[in-house]
């Protein structure tokens, strides 16, 4: 029987072998996988990062527009109420001139609204310059 013992030692350290290596491998893999865990969060904390700034940039971006497009409905507004102004200034100039008062108070009170509204119009288009990045042009 002694080629059958000698047949179990070989199967016996055969089967060592392979429980050895074969726990190498489960440990190598362990370390790998944590490993690739690692690379995968990284990968992920930089691609959440990278979102995050690009929705910020383009929340402020429309921000922006959205402040430009009110700044400049305002300004409309402004340039109807100033023809609205210097209409009614021709209208009471010319009953003024009818009944020969040139020079009244109310004049004066329409000719500083419209001195207002234009100041009202370059302070906004100002704002516009600035959040476009621009240096402000002087009209």
């Amino acid at each position: 029987m002694g080629g059958f013992e000698e047949l179990g030692r070989r199967l016996d350290k055969l089967a060592e072998g392979i429980k050895t290596t074969t726990q190498s491998g489960v440990e190598k893999t362990a370390r790998e996988a944590k490993d690739w865990r690692g690379k995968l969060d990284e990968l992920g904390d930089k691609i959440k990062k990278t979102t995050q700034e690009g929705i910020e940039r383009f929340a402020t971006e429309t921000k922006g527009f959205s402040q430009i497009a009110r700044f400049r409905s305002q300004i409309r507004q402004r340039e109807k109420e100033i023809e609205n102004m210097f209409e009614q200034i021709g209208e009471k100039t010319y009953e003024l001139h009818l009944q020969k008062k040139i020079g009244h108070p109310e004049l004066k009170k329409m000719g500083a609204k419209i001195t207002r509204l234009k100041k009202d119009i370059k302070a906004k288009e100002l704002e516009i310059q600035s959040l476009r990045g621009k240096k402000p042009q002087v009209r």
